[in-house]
């Protein structure tokens, strides 16, 4: 009972990161609290991936020795969700450090952080 009360906040939790991330991108004028915004969305996205692996009693999905091969199958984890969830974090580091760098350009350029102004063209 205690572990599906945690898998069921930790997709409370992900709810919650998702739509913070999905209101902040919309509503807010700053690129950087766009860019934070964006990174909430993923972090989100990845706790319930491995939410969704998760499950009482599961092992490893790596068959050791003293494993009974038909038994593995009904005990091991979903193996899916963490390795979307890496692969998901190497991009989302990288599309993160693209939106900064460009965020520096925009401000260079138009002198202000504001997406509003940096859309209407308005040089400094």
């Amino acid at each position: 009972m205690i572990e599906l009360t945690l898998q069921f906040l930790s997709f409370m939790a992900s709810a919650l990161l998702i739509l913070i991330g999905i209101a902040g991108m919309l509503f807010l004028d700053n690129l950087i609290k766009k860019i934070i915004a964006f990174t909430l969305l993923s972090d989100g996205v990845n706790l319930a991936l491995v939410s969704l692996g998760y499950f009482e009693g599961g092992v490893v999905a790596i068959l050791t020795p003293g494993t009974s091969v038909a038994e593995f199958p009904q005990n091991a984890v979903l193996i899916f969700g963490p390795g979307i969830v890496l692969t998901n974090i190497v991009i989302g580091v990288s599309t993160t450090a693209v939106l900064v760098a460009l965020t520096m350009v925009l401000y260079k350029r138009y002198g202000t952080l504001k997406a509003s102004k940096v859309l209407k063209g308005e040089r400094k």
